[in-house]
Formats: structure tokens, C-alpha cells, sequence
């Protein structure tokens, strides 16, 4: 690893290094591998007993990359008193142990509960009810009630807004003139339900009917040119009117609503990013939470993140950042282990992804004073590690290792095996950074975030739109031992699409006429396979027709109830036709998807079992959870005949075989 040095304050930039984004400290290519202690009370202040073991381990395995968190009500306990000190002493604290290191500040801009005491008439009001009442009477974290029915400041507050750039700006013009500060090499701007910008309460209640968000949407829809109609309440929100689809000409309010939160969010991490870079002396990251798109529970419209593409263009955000992603398509033994972001398209737009990889290793609580933390399964921990790990590398991402720890107060992986298992890792990761970065896949899903302000939920009945179409369906599928890549619908027109073999239209409902035509005249081109799932294109945005539909796919689509579509008279189901595929409902299936990739023509890595693969970087990483007798198939044609052990994660070089790890 390149040393970052002490001599002088550090730089910190993202830009193109190798063939994919790439941080940058002074002015040296780094592999971006942080270690980030958890904002969890008991675990969070850098300088405390465990997290200050926890860093000195860290440091002696070679990283020095770190993020600690800080919350502006720790800077601003009250209104007469701000201090730069709590920021001085979390990052004295990673100083005291590394001599060189280079810090992101994770900054929360919450409001503190006594402004939010002071100012009732800017708070989040919600339509489903008023605050919850108290029942927590021992503190825990600042967050913990993030998703209840609490007071917290709207997001469309401009007296909350106004508080946040003051004292962002006299945070971080304070630390600028401290020796602390020359450590400083980027800031994480937080806020939003766990500081990750989804809407406050938003996975069970409707957000947001406050005095601030009724002149926010009065405002919005007046600049659209639209009569000011108030906040819709959570009646106007259930209502759908062709299965899932809310009818455009019928539900503009509701549409209008869900598009002026969303776009509000957006717009105070741009604004707020471009803050930090205004005010800092030198070149520094700036990044946050974005880009969240598998496991949002069905809630995307409510509080997920559907301004990608306005986050992306900013030239002042620098990376985007996602925990990886929930369930057991996802984090299971024998899950895929992937973000929740769509990684490809945020390396396409020439930023970083970093996931938060946050996944808790085997310890099982023992009531003895010798073995009180106990692992479990060592070896399912090193499976998970690796593949975690290896998912973001060989996407061409990075990564930190957040650390909740035992009764989240940090200290996940200060078990000597796991430190010594990221060691290696890290070694591994640091080599194969130095090679140009190749991605390998040749299966794209492409997603749309677009949709979700048309389409909704019919309780009592499978929730398509997000569980099927979008995780179901990734997560079966990255089991079938293909190489894939995943890209938003507005993205597509960006990407080189030559490498691909199969691109599979996830999700995409919605569509403009310009998208229909770059599908028929350039995706359905070069020999390529197509595979359409559900109602592709069924939405322009205007208007719900079936005649989209056909246009996008080419195919005789017949309406039935549902909306679901038949080919012809054909049966509902999977069907083939010439290099064109249609799905009336996601595939449900990991078997399904190999019989689709290895018909399309598609590399398959591994043959026997269903394991996940991750390719890319010049790595292949094979992850089963049975194990057994395998062949894999590198793309140079090299074949190995291996035994993997179950709960295993294997590393290849993607050209020799040899075993990387």
C-alpha cells in the first residue's frame, strides 16, 4: 500500500484511474478500504477502551483509511454553546494510535432534540397519526427511533436547512485551523432515518404533512405550473387503479407529492456536499448515502432514493454509499452478498460506491467471564468476510467495515483469525488494485427507479413491484453462476453494450418513447437476447396503454387482468421467441436464470450446485453454502476440478486459476 505520509495536511479526491473511479490521497491511488467505528453510544467516541482496541488492530493490520461518526447535536448541546471539540478529540483519537492516517467525518446534521423542542411548527408531521408517545427511558443511540413517529425536524424546514449550512460551515472552518483537521480527508453528509436520507418514519408511517412540506409541494406544484392542492393524505396515497398502477391522468397529486420529496432529499445532499467543498482549505470527498435500491421493504416511493441521476450529475459528491444489501437472497449463507446500490451505474457516472459492509460474525453470547463473546463458525465467517469484500472489489467499489460489535460497542472482528482473514484480504485487494480493472460481466439487469412514483402496493397480494421484480429476482439469479451487472433504465444509453450477451429489463414499466426506441433500435441489436419481465413500458408517464408495450418488445402482447400480459394465446409463464424473451411474472427461480444465460450464450463459472459468483478486476470469487465437486470455467477456457468446502468462499485470478485467496 502506498504510504499517505504525515508530512503535510491531507488531500483527498476521486477520479479515474485505471478504468473505474478511484480515491485518491495525496495525491496517490488508494484502494478505498476503510475501517469505521459505529455510531452506536458505547462504541462510537474513537478515544473510549474498545474502539480505541479495535482501531489499534485495524492500524496494525495496515489500513488507514477510517470514518468515525459525529452528530451536530454533539457539537451544539445547546443554543449559547458550539464546539469544534468533539470533532478534535474523535479524530485525535485515530491519531493517537496512527500516525497517518486519513479520516472521514461521518456528519450527521440532525437536528438536536432541544431545537426540535423549540420549534414544533418544523417538524415532520405525519398523516397516519401524531407522535408515538416515549417508551425508551435508557438512551441508546441518536437513531433508535428513527423509523417511529417522533419529532424530528422536516427535511423541507428551511429554519432546520438554515442551521444546517451555519454550523457545517463553522464546524468545519474551526477544524481547518487544528492539527486534528490536516487528517481530515473527506465528510459524509447524514441525515434522514439512520443518516442514510430515506424519510423520516418511512417503513411504517406516511411522511410528510408538516407546515414546511405543504409550502415546499404548494411551491413545487405551482413552478410546474399546477394549482397548489394539499399534502395527500394516506387515502390518496393506497389508491391504485389498474393493479398496481396508479392511472397518471387520474393521481397527479399523489405522483407530484412522492416526486417533490424525493427531489427535496436530493437536493439537500447536493447542497450540503457542495458546502463542504466550499468551505474546507483543500481538496476533500464528499459523499453520503444514496442510491438505495434492493430491500427497501416495498417502500420506494415513501422514503427510498429515486433522484439517482440529480445526485450523480453533481459534480460536487464525490461517492455514493450503501450497507449492503437485507434478507436472505442477500446476506444469508449462500446469499449473493451485494449492495444495495446499483453499483455499475454509479461507476458509469464517474463516482465511487463504498458499501458500509456491516454484516455480524458468528459471536454467540456465553455467560462466562472467560468466553462471554464466543465465534460461532469460523469458517462461515470467512466465507461471508471474503464474499462481502470481494462483491464490492470485483464491481470496481470499495468498502468499510462497520463495526456495531458485541452489544454495539464496536469490536465485531478483534477475534485474532478475523483480523488475521482481513489482513489477507486486504493484501489480496491492494495487489489486484494495482491491474487496470476489467469488469467481467456479460448478463445486465437494468432497474428503474421511475416507476415507483406510478405503482403502489395491493394489500393481501404479492407485492410485484419491489419483492419479485427487484430483489426476488436478482437475488435467484446472481445464484445461477453467471458474471452480472446491474444499471438504472436512464443509464442504459451510457454503456457500451458489446460485452453483453443477455440484458434482462428487471423492472422497467415505465418507459418515454425515447427509452422504447433506444431498447428496439440499439439493446435488441448485435445478436443480443432480451428478456422482458412483467409490463415492460405499460407507463409512459402520461398515460397506461398496452400498445407500449408491444411497441418496446416487439412482441404480440395480450392484456389480461392483472395488468399481466400473454404472448398471443400463448399461456402466461416464461416463453421464448428468436432472441427475445418475456417473463408474465419474475422468474422465480435460480435454475430458471441458468437455463436463460446458458441459452443466451452467456459464461456460466461454475458447473454443479448453485453458487454465487462475482467476477470482475481479474478475480473470480465462487461462494457456495453446500459445497461439493465443481468445474469451473474460466473465459480463457482453463477448466478447474475442485472440492469446495460448504460455507465456503474460493478467490481465483481470474486468468492462471491459481487460488488468490
Amino acid at each position: 500500500m502506498v504510504a499517505l505520509g504525515a508530512a503535510s495536511p491531507v488531500t483527498a479526491a476521486v477520479r479515474a484511474h485505471k478504468g473505474k473511479p478511484t480515491l485518491f490521497v495525496r495525491d496517490q491511488p488508494v484502494a478505498a478500504m476503510f475501517y469505521a467505528l459505529t455510531d452506536a453510544w458505547g462504541g462510537r467516541w474513537s478515544y473510549d477502551e474498545t474502539p480505541r482496541l479495535s482501531l489499534q488492530r485495524f492500524v496494525k493490520e495496515g489500513f488507514r483509511l477510517f470514518q468515525v461518526d459525529l452528530f451536530l447535536e454533539d457539537c451544539w448541546p445547546r443554543e449559547d454553546t458550539f464546539s469544534i471539540e468533539p470533532a478534535r478529540r474523535q479524530i485525535r483519537g485515530v491519531l493517537d494510535l496512527c500516525p497517518d492516517p486519513a479520516v472521514v467525518l461521518r456528519w450527521h446534521v440532525n437536528a438536536p432534540g432541544w431545537w426540535n423542542a423549540a420549534h414544533p411548527d418544523e417538524l415532520t408531521r405525519y398523516a397516519n397519526g401524531d407522535f408515538e408517545p416515549s417508551e425508551r427511558t435508557q438512551p441508546v443511540r441518536y437513531l433508535m427511533d428513527d423509523l417511529r413517529r417522533k419529532p424530528r425536524a422536516s427535511l423541507a424546514s428551511e429554519k432546520w436547512m438554515a442551521v444546517a449550512r451555519r454550523q457545517t460551515a463553522a464546524l468545519l472552518r474551526g477544524l481547518a485551523a487544528t492539527e486534528e483537521g490536516a487528517a481530515l480527508a473527506g465528510v459524509h453528509v447524514a441525515c434522514g432515518v439512520y443518516g442514510e436520507w430515506h424519510y423520516w418514519g418511512f417503513m411504517r408511517n406516511e411522511p410528510d404533512v408538516s407546515r414546511p412540506m405543504q409550502e415546499r409541494f404548494a411551491a413545487w406544484r405551482n413552478a410546474k405550473g399546477r394549482e397548489p392542492v394539499a399534502v395527500p393524505g394516506v387515502e390518496e396515497r393506497r389508491v391504485l387503479d389498474d393493479g398496481i398502477f396508479r392511472d397518471p391522468a387520474r393521481r397527479q397529486p399523489v405522483i407530484d407529492y412522492y416526486r417533490c420529496q424525493q427531489e427535496l432529499v436530493a437536493e439537500r445532499i447536493v447542497e450540503l456536499c457542495g458546502l463542504v467543498k466550499r468551505t474546507w482549505p483543500r481538496p476533500l470527498v464528499t459523499g453520503t448515502f444514496y442510491g438505495y435500491f434492493f430491500s427497501m421493504f416495498d417502500r420506494q416511493a415513501t422514503g427510498g432514493h429515486l433522484c439517482l441521476d440529480r445526485v450523480l450529475a453533481s459534480p460536487d459528491v464525490d461517492y455514493l454509499s450503501a450497507p449492503q444489501a437485507y434478507g436472505a437472497f442477500f446476506r444469508d449463507m449462500g446469499g449473493c452478498g451485494i449492495s444495495r446500490g446499483l453499483t455499475e451505474s454509479v461507476r458509469l457516472n464517474g463516482k465511487l460506491f463504498l458499501d458500509e459492509m456491516d454484516q455480524t460474525p458468528s459471536w454467540t453470547w456465553r455467560n462466562d467471564v472467560d468466553t462471554a463473546f464466543k465465534l460461532n463458525d469460523v469458517e462461515a465467517d470467512y466465507a461471508l468476510l471474503r464474499r462481502n469484500v470481494f462483491e464490492s472489489f470485483t464491481r470496481g467499489a470499495g468498502l468499510w467495515y462497520y463495526d456495531f460489535g458485541p452489544a454495539n460497542q464496536a469490536g465485531w472482528w478483534l477475534d485474532d483469525r478475523l483480523m488475521a482473514e482481513i489482513g489477507r484480504i486486504r493484501k489480496v485487494v491492494e495487489r489486484y488494485h494495482e491491474r487496470d480493472y476489467v469488469p467481467a460481466g456479460d448478463v445486465l439487469f437494468v432497474f428503474d427507479t421511475e416507476v415507483f412514483y406510478y405503482t403502489g402496493s395491493i394489500q393481501g397480494t404479492d407485492k410485484l413491484t419491489d419483492v419479485q421484480a427487484v430483489n426476488r429476482t436478482i437475488g435467484q439469479a446472481w445464484r445461477a453462476a453467471a458474471a452480472l451487472e446491474t444499471v438504472h433504465l436512464r443509464d442504459l444509453e451510457k454503456l457500451d453494450l458489446r460485452r453483453f450477451k443477455l440484458v434482462v429489463f428487471a423492472n422497467t414499466w415505465l418507459m418515454t418513447a425515447g427509452q422504447r426506441r433506444l431498447v428496439r433500435e440499439r439493446v435488441m441489436a448485435d445478436g443480443r437476447h432480451v428478456l422482458f419481465q412483467g409490463v415492460p413500458g405499460y407507463c409512459d408517464g402520461v398515460r397506461l396503454d398496452a400498445g407500449f408495450s408491444r411497441e418496446v418488445t416487439g412482441l404480440d402482447l395480450r392484456l389480461q387482468p392483472g395488468p399481466l400480459f400473454t404472448v398471443g394465446e400463448g399461456k402466461a409463464g416464461l416463453s421464448r421467441h428468436g432472441k427475445v424473451w418475456f417473463a408474465t411474472t419474475p422468474l422465480g427461480t435460480a435454475a430458471e436464470w441458468r437455463e436463460v444465460f446458458r441459452e443466451a450464450g452467456a459464461h456460466l463459472y461454475v458447473e454443479g450446485g448453485e453458487d454465487v459468483v462475482h467476477a470482475g478486476a481479474g478475480l473470480v470469487l465462487v461462494h457456495s453454502k453446500e459445497g461439493g465437486a465443481r468445474r469451473i470455467v474460466l473465459r480463457g477456457g482453463r477448466t478447474l476440478q475442485v472440492t469446495l468446502p460448504a460455507k465456503s468462499s474460493w478467490v481465483f485470478d481470474a486468468r492462471s486459476g491459481e487460488r488468490a485467496l
